[in-house]
């Protein structure tokens, strides 16, 4: 086992995509866990797409819109305003696009990271998406005018093969008619608030949509270390660290002296807690602060 950042798979100027795969932390995909991370600069829009896995967005910074289209046959479009804090809950199959409507170039990044069940993914480990615009559609290929009736040849490639970029997209001025709802918060998004030091926070199913999973968020000051635990449930966690670094020890299932792992942990980094371990963490010399995905309806 180990403790590793993740890989960039997008970077350009409307922001950057860093993956977490099961091919490079294979107790990813042992444990049918997945991670990434998006950073949308001012004006960037992640495209929109669905996944394969049920997950949760963690807001790290910043401010954004989120548009998403429920699964579900006559399900209206939600959108909402995100900040700092937030935890939004996507189901699998949801399509999405995120939006950083700041217009001030020297405006903050919308930062979110997204923790995922990929247990049922197309490959466990990873969290896979199927975008509906941009270079690498899945409807780019397909013959629109034969399923859309009224559509041109012309219309058609003007809307599925005139946008190159993957994934990201900058956009030149503000997007207009983008009117986030707050009633539309309600049973997607819930705002974690403050954690405070030496504490804990956690979201159980019902917090997250009934998703499945649950979240615990914690914060360390230097010095300070969390008393070893285990989900006794038997669920799986993965751990993302969102600030400052500490040294983690994950005990085997087994007993014994022989730890699963025993590192020191920077910001950006990714671990897993299999089921049925303990584990603990102390912070380093600027505290710590972690997120986590927890593969059960309740955390305990």
């Amino acid at each position: 086992m180990s403790a590793k950042a993740g890989k960039t798979l997008v970077e350009s100027d409307a922001g950057s995509y860093v993956a977490w795969s099961g091919a490079d932390q294979p107790e990813l995909a042992v444990e049918g866990l997945g991670c990434g991370l998006l950073v949308l600069r001012p004006l960037g829009l992640a495209m929109p797409h669905y996944a394969d896995s049920p997950k949760f967005g963690y807001v790290l910074g910043g401010s954004g819109v989120v548009g998403v289209l429920p699964v579900g046959g006559g399900a209206a479009e939600r959108v909402v305003r995100l900040e700092a804090g937030d935890v939004i809950a996507v189901r699998t199959g949801d399509v999405s696009w995120w939006y950083n409507d700041d217009a001030n170039a020297d405006g903050a990044d919308l930062s979110i990271v997204f923790i995922g069940d990929t247990a049922r993914a197309v490959s466990p480990g990873d969290i896979s998406y199927f975008f509906l615009a941009g270079g690498n559609s899945v409807l780019r290929g397909l013959d629109v005018t034969a399923w859309a009736p009224g559509v041109t040849a012309e219309q058609a490639a003007a809307a599925f093969r005139s946008q190159p970029a993957v994934l990201l997209t900058r956009l030149s001025q503000r997007l207009p008619g983008v009117c986030p709802r707050e009633h539309d918060r309600k049973g997607l998004v819930t705002n974690a608030g403050h954690v405070a030091a030496g504490t804990v926070k956690t979201l159980t199913a019902a917090d997250l949509g009934g998703l499945g999973i649950s979240a615990a968020l914690g914060r360390l000051e230097a010095g300070g270390a969390r008393a070893p635990w285990v989900v006794r449930e038997g669920a799986a966690q993965a751990v993302y660290v969102a600030r400052g670094s500490s040294r983690v020890q994950v005990s085997s299932a087994a007993g014994g002296e022989t730890l699963l792992l025993d590192v020191d942990v920077p910001a950006g980094s990714v671990f897993v807690v299999p089921r049925f371990a303990v584990a603990f963490v102390a912070a380093g010399a600027q505290g710590v602060e972690w997120v986590s995905l927890i593969k059960s309806p309740r955390c305990v």
